[in-house]
């Protein structure tokens, strides 16, 4: 029979200061009622271990729950100047690039006005992506 371990005061305190970094007060509320339940039944040892990995991690669950996004998932966005619009849109010559759609499979369109192309293998100055 195991005796019921108390979590210590000092990580019961490190857990809390993590989920004061989170976004909303429920979050906050939530996961630190969740990160003191974990530390229940362990030896203090591993409270520290478990307290030191939560508070490593607690930017992590910020960015998580907050929504934010980060520079790479971030979509660059080039702009294009009146003469490629023009260009593409009354002399018809298209800046054709190869793309590949979610499922793999590779089609061509303008990069300037989006037009796809039909035939992807017989478009002209393709650029590949």
């Amino acid at each position: 029979m195991s005796a019921e371990r108390d979590v210590l005061g000092a990580t019961r305190l490190a857990v809390g200061c993590a989920a004061r970094l989170l976004p909303t007060p429920a979050d906050r509320r939530r996961y630190q009622a969740e990160f003191v339940a974990e530390l229940y039944g362990l030896p203090a040892s591993d409270q520290w271990r478990h307290t030191v990995g939560v508070l490593s991690q607690a930017f992590a669950l910020r960015a998580a729950l907050g929504g934010t996004s980060t520079r790479s998932e971030e979509v660059v966005m080039q702009s294009t100047t009146a003469g490629q619009r023009f260009r593409c849109r009354y002399l018809h010559w298209h800046h054709w690039k190869a793309f590949s759609a979610q499922d793999g499979v590779r089609y061509s369109a303008c990069a300037v006005c989006h037009k796809e192309h039909d035939d992807w293998l017989n478009a002209p100055n393709i650029i590949g992506s």
